[in-house]
């Protein structure tokens, strides 16, 4: 089964002067893989770049470059996608090995600590396989609580694990240091979560949304959600795959503006299926 999706990711940055200007990195348009392919995909930007580039990497990931010069007090860029989306694929489509450079592993994540005795209650010391690594992830519906408000971008990872509460990317962080830790080459995920697929209306509103993709010997690189449970791609839309969550950011950037300037961002997603563009 093939549809058609429509994603709108509107980002907005409100400053509370005028700055100068502003140099944006975009990453903004989704990837291709076995169950998306981008049929078309643009970057717009309110005020007008003085100056603009794209280049593409290896692995097919555009990063859009622009110059943005002030005086200014608010900007707005606007990634536009249309995607041909199979939610009924097997898998991602991706099946080269991990590269031999060892994945960090983060201090709270190694032995000794409470987190990972708290994981080893599912996770055997040496190298999960079988069914220990579906277990471990069911867990995090059980025990955790998603809440927007918990957490923040900074929130460190013991905090949230603490608190019990947080964001998709608060599982997803928890969820990759304990099974590096034990050996198992993980990537992260960003992208776009579909509520209902298949229920009216075709128009939905909300956030980027993060998860895993673990590497399986047996399979190749299988992609897992800790925070729904939902087996992507059945919901998932991919805006990239990295080994850290900071190297996927839509927006990125250098600001040209006086010390202790202060910036608000709005983030918005607009997703229309079967549709046209809003």
């Amino acid at each position: 089964m093939q549809r058609t999706i429509w994603v709108t990711h509107e980002t907005i940055y409100d400053f509370d002067r005028h700055i100068d200007g502003v140099q944006v990195q975009a990453r903004l348009r989704p990837i291709d893989d076995a169950a998306q392919t981008v049929l078309e995909s643009d970057v717009l930007c309110h005020p007008a770049p003085a100056a603009r580039s794209t280049t593409v990497a290896a692995n097919g990931r555009r990063l859009d470059r622009l110059q943005i010069r002030g005086p200014l007090r608010r900007i707005e860029l606007r990634g536009q996608s249309r995607l041909a989306w199979r939610p009924d694929a097997r898998g991602n489509g991706e099946a080269s090995p991990p590269g031999p450079s060892p994945e960090p592993v983060p201090a709270w994540a190694r032995p000794g600590g409470a987190i990972w005795d708290w994981a080893g209650r599912t996770l055997p010391d040496g190298r999960p396989s079988g069914d220990s690594i579906p277990r471990f992830l069911a867990r995090f519906r059980e025990e955790f609580t998603f809440d927007p408000n918990a957490t923040r971008a900074a929130t460190p990872v013991p905090a949230f694990f603490a608190a019990r509460r947080g964001v998709c990317q608060d599982y997803a962080r928890l969820a990759a240091g304990c099974l590096r830790a034990r050996g198992v080459p993980v990537r992260f995920v960003l992208g776009y979560l579909i509520r209902e697929p298949d229920a009216a209306p075709r128009f939905e509103e909300g956030q980027p949304h993060a998860w895993l993709s673990i590497w399986d010997p047996a399979f190749g690189w299988r992609d897992a959600d800790p925070t729904t449970g939902l087996a992507p791609p059945s919901r998932h839309l991919v805006l990239g795959r990295g080994r850290r969550l900071r190297d996927l950011q839509p927006v990125s950037g250098r600001l040209l503006a006086p010390r202790g300037v202060e910036q608000r961002m709005t983030v918005r997603v607009t997703i229309v299926k079967d549709g046209v563009p809003p």
